[in-house]
């Protein structure tokens, strides 16, 4: 009876840790990724006697063995897959497959394991797990969308504010109407530089043909001739001639003069070489598009009245500024700018390994590789064994609620079944003890 005892016992504590196994997978039901665990039983050691062989008079006897109860020998992982649900988060992801995440420190240390897809990007700009983690990656080479193997897995980072080159604008066309009677108009449009920055155009259109009566007006004729350019350079407070002439700066210049042939005031700036005193090409005013620019007026009218200009075309775009991001299927991470464009800034790495089952669960979705779990293969969606990986979407937990309740009943019977071995054991020596009274 003492035997019968300890032996329910045994079986009372294997009971009760399986009701804790099955209360967890019920409590994780909706939990994101989450793995479903079963409890592993073993019976304990026998007590046995040995059985006779038989000396051929007779057929002998079999083993007699009684046995010391159960233990609860563990628990094992079911990593097969939940069902996968399309979301609207554009950072979560999931695994149809074979495979686990990397997540890790900032350093690319401290590694563990997950199938919890609930990504996000932290203050900067990394993607990062609900538990702080690191999602670990490849990046891109530089200046390519192609991604870069070389390395192992490290933190990734999507670099956010940044901006890709615009296209300069090389042509321009104007149309609509310059009344006959007006003798300037000026229109503004928006073009574009070669790093994409926006500059502001103005164009002016005047009538420079001389009108047939002058009625006392001043009248401006341009007459060809020669004249002489004097420039002066100052260094510091001296005036010196350092300077060297230039070859080749030839060109045309608009000079005025007043009614007693007095050359008006000009004050123009040159620049010059401070070490050689050679003059160069001067002016204040850059045009970053150069001289690409092609201005369209083939479309204008000259009717007598009616203003009407506008921009019909502009080629080129400002330059695009990184806005927005999510993680497409294969586990790419994805940067969209401000003209919509999308470019690959990373894809997600992937481990696999030989014996899933020997990993142990740390929290948070999270596993750790054990000596059993084997050598992972680190790769990405598709390598290594490794399923594919879904953007925008979750994986539920694959626990079965109708095996679990089903479990749970089991495993209380077997409790009480343990408990009323011991009720009858103890009435059982109740009764011995009340025999030598």
């Amino acid at each position: 009876m003492i035997k019968a005892l300890y032996t329910s016992i045994t079986g009372m504590n294997a009971a009760q840790n399986a009701l804790s196994v099955t209360s967890n997978n019920i409590a994780n039901a909706q939990t994101v990724g989450y793995k479903k665990q079963k409890a592993i039983f073993d019976d304990l050691l026998y007590n046995n006697t040995v059985g006779s062989r038989g000396d051929g008079a007779y057929a002998g006897t079999n083993p007699k063995s009684i046995g010391n109860g159960v233990k609860f020998s563990g628990t094992s992982t079911d990593f097969s897959d939940g069902s996968i649900t399309l979301t609207s988060d554009k950072m979560e992801t999931a695994i149809e497959g074979n495979g686990l995440f990397l997540v890790g420190d900032r350093n690319a240390g401290n590694v563990e394991y997950t199938r919890k897809g609930s990504f996000s990007v932290s203050k900067d700009s990394y993607v990062t797990n609900t538990g702080g983690q690191y999602v670990l990656g490849y990046g891109v080479k530089t200046g390519t969308q192609e991604v870069d193997f070389s390395s192992r897995p490290s933190p990734i980072h999507i670099p956010m504010g940044s901006a890709v080159g615009g296209i300069q604008t090389d042509k321009a066309t104007i149309g609509g109407n310059l009344p006959r009677n007006q003798n300037a108009l000026s229109h503004e449009f928006t073009v574009f530089d070669a790093e994409g920055n926006s500059l502001t155009l103005r164009v002016n259109i005047k009538q420079k043909t001389t009108k047939e009566t002058v009625d006392g007006k001043e009248v401006e004729k341009p007459v060809p001739g020669e004249y002489t350019y004097t420039v002066s350079v100052r260094n510091d407070s001296k005036n010196e001639k350092e300077f060297k002439p230039v070859e080749g700066m030839t060109g045309e210049k608009n000079l005025k003069f007043d009614t007693l042939g007095n050359l008006k005031e000009t004050d123009e700036a040159v620049q010059k070489d401070p070490v050689t005193g050679e003059i160069t090409k001067g002016g204040s005013v850059q045009i970053p598009f150069g001289s690409g620019l092609t201005l369209d007026l083939s479309g204008l009218t000259n009717y007598p009245t009616g203003k009407t200009l506008s921009t019909t075309e502009v080629t080129g775009r400002p330059a695009a500024i990184a806005n927005d991001y999510s993680i497409s299927d294969g586990g790419f991470v994805m940067m969209k700018y401000s003209d919509g464009s999308m470019k690959v800034v990373g894809q997600l790495a992937v481990a696999t390994f030989p014996n899933s089952g020997g990993l142990m669960k740390t929290g948070n979705g999270n596993y750790v590789a054990t000596p059993s779990a084997g050598i992972p293969g680190i790769g990405v969606a598709g390598e290594n064994g490794a399923g594919n990986v879904r953007g925008s979407a979750k994986e539920s937990s694959n626990v079965d609620l109708s095996v679990e309740f089903v479990d749970l009943m089991l495993y209380q019977r077997g409790f009480q079944g343990n408990a009323k071995v011991i009720k009858v054991s103890d009435e059982v020596l109740n009764e011995v003890v009340n025999l030598i009274r």
